[in-house]
């Protein structure tokens, strides 16, 4: 009877495995929230929003300047060595007012490195983009893990709690069989060395819980609530192409050899850009100027007033710069060899990322549909382990070991399907196609209980 009632206890765990009680978030759920509180998120943002504005500013250098300037000054002048205003007695000390307002305007007509800072100011905003994509393809795929973390430490939580179950039923039968003779103390011995060990293995399976909890609210922002487990019976296709292809895809469509293509574009304008240094620049300018004066003495005033308007073309050429111009041209040059080589490694690292994440994802199908079989496998042997308990071919310890066996092989199924799941995604960030989309597809496995 009580053989019978630790068979439907398994039974019905295994049925019932992954559901919880009621309906929690969804992964796409705590995606969003991630996507509003993440502090490495939103730090790409503002850096995003950053370069666009330096945008503008490059441009501003290209476009018209007006500057209005006034002055008012207080002047007190001393001529007491003038011969001349000493001989015919004139005043040799007085004090007048100056008073200046002007209007300058200066339009660049030949400014190539100015232009050029422009391009490479628009590169740089495209670049600080693609960090912004990177960092939330990277945040997906963190949260998904964070996610399934969580579901992996649940389980195990549940599994070692109907595990602990059973033990105890199994640890009871144990006791009835030896006060009636059919056992041994060997066998009370080992249910409650088994017992003991579960409820150990519950309090720390537990707690794993609530650092999973905790790992995935720092990527969040805030506490978790209850978690969407994964759907019984899911399928999980294996990614299509071979691992060549995606190597291949990820060695032209990664997010960071994109931006490293960029920064080699940048180094290259950059280098243009150091050799405008020996040319000349040419700005127009127009300029309207009111000036005047009043002060002197009661017996020589003077006052002047005078309108200025200029209009003209100014034309500068550094002739010799101390070597500068040359040391930013070679500077440049070793500039553009880095960004180069930092191009090569980012595609080597992307395809190497693609290739490892495929056959992550291969091994893992293989490795899901291994241990599925192994379940089956689990269930015959807790079963004839049952049996021979019965009829006396078997002891306590061997139905122990099947059943721990059972829940054992469980728990890495489970867990091998998460790590395959959370595998798609980093194959997808490897290539750079990693969107919203495969997050809520990837969502739309879960199921409330």
């Amino acid at each position: 009877m009580r053989l019978r009632a630790l068979s439907f206890a398994i039974a019905l765990t295994l049925a019932s495995h992954g559901a919880p009680a009621a309906a929690g978030q969804t992964l796409a759920d705590v995606f969003a929230q991630a996507q509003r509180h993440n502090p490495t998120l939103r730090s790409a943002q503002a850096a995003y929003r950053a370069a666009l504005s330096r945008v503008p500013l490059a441009r501003s250098r290209l476009l018209p300047q007006i500057v209005a300037a006034a002055g008012l000054s207080d002047n007190a002048q001393d001529n007491s060595n003038n011969p001349l205003l000493q001989r015919f007695g004139m005043p040799t000390n007085w004090d007048y007012i100056s008073r200046d307002v002007s209007l300058t305007a200066t339009q660049a007509l030949y400014r190539p490195g100015e232009r050029i800072s422009v391009t490479q100011a628009e590169t740089g905003a495209r670049i600080a983009y693609l960090q912004w994509l990177q960092a939330n393809q990277e945040l997906a795929v963190q949260v998904a893990a964070g996610y399934f973390d969580v579901l992996a430490a649940q389980d195990d939580v549940r599994s070692l709690q109907a595990q602990q179950k059973a033990t105890v039923q199994q640890l009871a039968a144990a006791r009835s069989n030896f006060a009636a003779g059919n056992g041994t103390i060997v066998d009370v011995r080992d249910a409650q060395a088994r017992a003991d060990l579960t409820a150990a293995q519950v309090l720390a399976a537990q707690n794993r819980v609530e650092l999973a909890r905790t790992r995935l609210q720092q990527l969040t922002g805030i506490p978790p609530g209850p978690l969407d487990d994964l759907a019984p019976g899911v399928h999980i296709p294996a990614p299509a192409g071979g691992v060549q292809t995606w190597a291949d895809k990820a060695a032209q469509d990664n997010l960071a050899v994109r931006q490293a293509l960029l920064a080699v574009d940048n180094a290259r304008m950059q280098a243009r850009k150091a050799g405008t240094g020996t040319l000349p620049t040419v700005d127009a300018y127009a300029r309207v100027d009111r000036a005047s004066t009043s002060g002197g003495g009661p017996l020589f005033p003077f006052g002047n007033r005078a309108d200025v308007a200029t209009v003209g073309v100014q034309v500068q050429w550094s002739l010799f710069t101390g070597f500068g111009v040359q040391s930013q041209v070679e500077q440049s040059a070793h500039d553009l060899d880095r960004a180069e080589a930092d191009l090569d490694a980012a595609r080597l690292a992307a395809a190497q990322s693609a290739r490892s994440a495929y056959l992550g994802v291969e091994s893992g199908l293989a490795q899901v549909k291994a241990l599925d079989a192994a379940i089956a496998s689990s269930h015959s042997a807790l079963d004839a382990n049952e049996t021979g308990y019965r009829v006396g071919m078997r002891v306590n310890i061997d139905v122990l070991n099947a059943l721990s066996q059972l829940y054992e092989t469980r728990r890495l199924a489970d867990k091998a399907r998460y790590d395959v799941l959370v595998g798609q995604l980093r194959l997808k960030l490897a290539d750079g196609s990693l969107d919203a989309r495969d997050v809520a597809a990837l969502s739309a496995l879960l199921q409330p209980g």
